[in-house]
């Protein structure tokens, strides 16, 4: 098995067995769930969470295009 998540100078900061951790090369992280289904494993792509530069703000898209902001 093969999870190919990373990109050209991408580290892996962290693994569980929910989750992998990787700090890009930009230096922002991503939280890339790991589910299991059917199929077997998967990256679940609807719930990755990037931690990256600014001011204690918390952004969040809906389905239906629309940013959410928490202070």
């Amino acid at each position: 098995m093969k999870i190919g998540i990373l990109h050209k100078g991408d580290k892996v900061a962290a693994v569980t067995e929910k989750c992998v951790v990787v700090q890009r090369k930009n230096g922002e992280a991503d939280i890339l769930p790991i589910i299991t289904d059917e199929t077997g494993l998967r990256v679940d792509t609807e719930n990755i969470i990037t931690i990256g530069y600014g001011d204690n703000v918390v952004e969040a898209e809906t389905e239906d295009g629309v940013t959410i902001v928490n202070f």
